[in-house]
């Protein structure tokens, strides 16, 4: 390719410049972006401003390939707007699924790799496990304890500071590992993420996983789609502890909700 920065050209130049780069058809580039032949031609005619592409476009331009696929476009309330069915369909439109996201390859047989830790900036600290998809891999029994022993341990440091942990899981989707964050920036507190696990999904933290998954992507399927590792990072929370206090009382420091 020639030597050009992506960031200075449009949308609508990096669609024709990579049509012409690669040799694609109109077809073979809707499938690399994952969207129709026809929302292609609209960009590269210049009657859609196509910024929402630009991300996975640029990895294309930079690499050859797409590490972020574009996002589904959504209304002002968040939902996904509904775009034309194919040909034949019962109904004219339908919901299609959310395909934004960043994605990383997975290694070719997942096991159990025990938790490492990463010292960050303020006294934080991540750790991150690896698993196998298998539900009933001893493997993955191993590294959802691993996670667990962890929560105890930052859970227990909770009466000295106000500890918040933020999640990140990797599913296997079609063969390729999508990476989806868990929890808002305010994250978790390790004692109720313990807590929520024992109560309501019976000892099982990837069950609990799942679930706050599916609060975030709708159309995430957990039964085909098994996550295949964990990172936690653990931060101190910035409130006061007279303040937590007064949350603990009238009981609003509970977790997100959405």
């Amino acid at each position: 390719m020639p030597a050009q920065d992506p960031n200075e050209l449009s949308p609508q130049e990096l669609v024709l410049h990579l049509k012409e780069a690669y040799g694609y058809t109109w077809k073979e580039m809707g499938e690399r972006l994952g969207r129709s032949e026809k929302m292609v031609r609209k960009v590269a005619a210049g009657q859609s401003r196509g910024e929402s592409y630009r991300q996975a476009l640029t990895d294309l331009f930079n690499h050859g390939e797409i590490t972020h696929v574009p996002p589904r476009r959504r209304d002002k309330e968040g939902h996904i707007v509904p775009v034309r069915a194919k040909a034949g369909a019962q109904q004219k439109t339908v919901v299609p699924q959310e395909t934004g996201g960043t994605f990383t390859d997975l290694p070719k047989r997942g096991k159990y790799i025990p938790s490492t830790v990463t010292d960050l900036a303020e006294g934080g600290r991540q750790y991150h496990v690896e698993m196998p998809k298998t539900a009933r891999a001893k493997g993955r029994k191993a590294a959802v304890e691993d996670l667990r022993q962890r929560l105890l341990t930052i859970s227990r440091s909770q009466a000295r500071q106000d500890k918040r942990i933020k999640l990140q899981a990797v599913y296997q989707v079609d063969g390729i590992g999508r990476v989806m964050d868990i929890g808002s920036k305010s994250g978790y507190h390790a004692s109720d993420i313990l807590n929520d696990v024992k109560k309501d999904y019976g000892g099982d933290m990837t069950a609990w996983l799942a679930a706050q998954s599916r609060e975030r992507y709708t159309n995430l399927d957990v039964a085909v789609s098994p996550i295949v590792s964990v990172t936690m990072t653990v931060f101190t929370a910035t409130r006061s502890k007279s303040e937590r206090k007064q949350r603990d009382a009238a009981g609003t420091r509970r977790r997100r909700r959405r």
